[in-house]
This record gives C-alpha cells, structure tokens and sequence, in this order.
C-alpha cells in the first residue's frame, strides 16, 4: 500500500486520488430493509473534503459504471487493472481490498451484496455450501440486466422515502438470484421439466415484484433467466399455471388491495401499482375482485372498523 494510504480513517477503504487537480469524490446511501446502495462521483466538485468508502464485512459490490475510467485496485495484494468502458459492471470483494487508485474521473453506483445476503438465497433455494462470485475477486463484464436493474433504485436516492420495503426486499432478492445464477456457484436442486426452475421462477417472480410500478418486458424476464423469449413464456406457465402478463396484473392488483386499506388515494394507488391511469386499474380491479376499487375500499374499511 502506498505510504500517503497508511493513515486512511479506520474503517473505510483507504484510495489514491491520483486524478489530481480539482477532483474530489462525493457519495451518496440509500438503506432500505436489505438493500444498501453508494452511488460513487469522483469528479469536479467546485472543491471540497473528499468522501470515504467503508469496508463492509465479507461483501461484494456490484458496481456500475456511468463513465469510462481508468483506475486499478489492490485485493489481497494482488493488483486488477480496473479500468473500462460506461456500461461496464464491476464485481468486487471489497472486504479483502488493500486500496483503490483512481487515475480518472468516476461515476458509478454500488449494490452491495452481502454473502450472508447470498447465502440467505442459496439456502432458501436448497443449495448446500459457501457461496463465491467468479474466480477473481475483482472483474468486470458488460452485464446485460445488472445496469437496467441499478436504473430502478437509482431515482430513490433523491427520495429514499418513496422506496417501500417491499419493493426493496424484492430488488434485491431479485439481484442476489440472478447474480449468483450467473456469477456464482448456484445450482438448482429441481431441475427444470418444461417449467422454470427453482431460481429462475423466483427470479422471475422477484423481477416483476420489483418492477411493479415501472413495468418490465418479457424480454427482460426471459434474459434475466437466461432464456428465449418463447421457451420462457412456456416455461412461466407451465411453473405458474398463468402467463406472465396474468401474474403481472394479478400482483398489481394485490399491491393495490394493500395501498387501499391504507387509505390512499385512487390515482396515486394506480400510478403506485404500474397502471396506466386509474380507470385502467379500475378496469382491471373489477375484473379480478369483481368491485370497483372504490367500493372495495370503503367494504374493507367497514371490516376493520368492526375489528375494533
């Protein structure tokens, strides 16, 4: 480790700003149940204290990269060239860092993915054993679902009380199935005979949970599972019994179910839960409950009334 790094703050990982001149590295969090998201800038700032970066215990990051940077990093006293293009993802074990040299500027935003977070889904598909990301502990890929899944959290760091736990809870069940399908050691128990297997249908499941108010595609399902677009609306249905569309509606229709016993309004209910506007959801909620959303409403309020 360089000796100006020997004296970084207990505590975090000690980087070498070698850009120089006027850059300075500024951070923002985002914690909401199990998700914890830094958003990374290394760049002009007008001045100012540069920011720390904490080392987390036995974690990895799942960065990605919003500009074309140039650094390098120093894991166990092995050295990664770290450089590469925007849109890069990066994969790092930044508990076992020695120091992080930046030589440009940087934007990225870090998912930070726990192993006692990834062992918590090995186990909860049925898979045995200690989980590890890649044969390094530091590569980057041009990942094709990591970047589209950072896009859907990043606007909560502007308004980290918009992000519910539910739809946290499920981004990153989301990652941590996906990650460790494509990046780990994970191999399903149940293999698959015409349907999904075990984490490509909770993978799936967690996607559109996640997605809810955005939308998703069946595009993007079937290549976050690894499969044809055909060969994956197939196999949904034969897991689930419904198509994808079906399961997708019949999900926002029990999100909405949960946002009308809080009272809410109907326009923010239907925006909140993915619809068009709040006759479609009421289109749609009459079709699944057989009630309007109003009167579904009001009928629930009387029964927790005479709860009380």
């Amino acid at each position: 480790m360089p000796a100006t790094l020997a004296r970084s703050a207990p505590g975090t990982v000690p980087i070498d700003f070698a850009g120089g001149g006027a850059l300075t590295m500024r951070t923002r969090s985002l914690r909401r149940s199990k998700l914890q998201v830094i958003e990374v800038d290394y760049a002009d700032h007008g001045g100012g204290a540069n920011a720390t970066f904490p080392r987390l215990d036995d974690t990895y990051l799942v960065g990605v990269r919003y500009r074309a940077e140039e650094s390098r990093t120093s894991v166990r006293e092995e050295m990664f060239d770290y450089g590469s293009p925007a849109g890069h993802t990066h994969f790092l074990y930044v508990s076992g860092v020695d120091y992080v040299e930046l030589n440009t500027p940087s934007h990225t935003l870090e998912l930070i993915l726990p192993r006692a977070f990834m062992q918590e889904v090995a186990e909860d598909l049925e898979v045995c054993g200690r989980i590890e990301l890649g044969n390094a502990a530091c590569f980057i890929r041009p990942d094709p679902v990591v970047p589209r899944m950072a896009n859907l959290v990043r606007p909560y760091l502007d308004d980290p009380a918009a992000l519910d736990p539910l739809s946290a809870d499920s981004f990153m069940w989301s990652l941590g199935v996906y990650v460790l399908r494509r990046y780990g050691d994970l191999r399903d128990r149940r293999t698959a005979t015409g349907g999904l297997t075990t984490s490509q249908e909770r993978l799936a499941k967690e996607w559109i949970e996640a997605t809810l108010p955005v939308g998703t595609t069946l595009a993007e399902l079937a290549e976050a599972c690894g499969l044809g677009v055909s060969r994956f609306a197939r196999a949904f249905r034969a897991s689930t019994g419904v198509t994808p569309y079906a399961w997708v509606i019949a999900r926002r229709v029990a999100r909405a179910q949960q946002l009308l016993e809080a009272s809410l309004p109907l326009a923010h209910v239907a925006l909140a839960c993915g619809f068009a506007d709040q006759s479609h959801m009421t289109r749609l909620f009459k079709r699944s409950t057989g009630m309007a959303p109003r009167t579904w409403q009001l009928a629930n309020q009387v029964r927790v009334s005479d709860l009380g």
